[in-house]
């Protein structure tokens, strides 16, 4: 059962529930069919290549990793400044290839190959804590691992669902991104998990951005106490 959204929210309260803020954005966004992206180490390595860069950088530079090594054992092998020339488009390639092949080698360390496959067949919670230990994982990878690729009910909080859960009142203004992955995650049926994350970030890249909201195309406006405010404003 979804916890009550209480107790996390801003001064204002919360004008509508999740349940409603999902019922609402899925007309806009919806239907919203769950299918894996890729597999789960694959889902890793992209999630740490998306990290601080546009979707369509990260895409490049993991298509230009698979395409050179052919796969993931490869990398794992390979000289990190190899790595770090072939996803260079991706920014922070300094950072990132170590990082990726850190994570690839400590996998194949733990478990003997590399294959998460069998995170599907653990609690929630045991499957964060195992990912989370790996070196430069955090909640946000992890939920995007898990949610994306294993279809479990993780909820991943990236830039735009952090800014359209607190404008909303969903998560109070002094909540860090980290504390927010497990508050909004409780807050909605598990079912729902996906079609929340996938709504929620759909909308804060097409309705509510962080510069210039287009507050007047919303369909959550006159239950949104930042919304209004701004509009009054006007």
């Amino acid at each position: 059962m979804a916890r009550p959204a209480t107790g996390h929210v801003q001064g204002k309260g919360i004008h509508l529930s999740p349940q409603e803020i999902l019922r609402r954005l899925l007309k806009d966004y919806g239907p919203i069919v769950w299918r894996p992206r890729y597999d789960p180490v694959s889902e890793l390595v992209f999630t740490i290549l998306s990290q601080h860069t546009s979707d369509l950088n990260s895409e490049r530079a993991f298509e230009r990793l698979w395409d050179h090594f052919g796969s993931w054992e490869a990398v794992a092998e390979a000289n990190v400044e190899d790595v770090a020339e072939l996803i260079r488009i991706g920014g922070l390639a300094q950072v990132k290839a170590p990082r990726i092949k850190s994570v690839l080698n400590r996998i194949t360390e733990i478990y003997g190959f590399l294959n998460l496959d069998f995170l599907s067949n653990f609690s929630l919670q045991e499957a964060k804590t195992w990912l989370l230990a790996l070196p430069g994982v955090g909640p946000k990878t992890a939920a995007v691992v898990l949610c994306f690729a294993l279809g479990m009910p993780a909820m991943a909080v990236d830039t735009h669902v952090y800014r359209v859960s607190k404008r909303l009142g969903l998560i109070h203004s002094k909540i860090n991104t980290d504390e927010a992955h497990g508050i909004l995650e409780s807050m909605i049926e598990p079912k729902d998990v996906f079609s929340f994350h996938v709504c929620l970030i759909t909308h804060g890249r097409q309705i509510c951005k962080a510069i210039k909201p287009l507050c007047g195309r919303c369909t959550l406006l006159k239950d949104c106490p930042t919304g209004m405010s701004l509009e009054v404003k006007k």
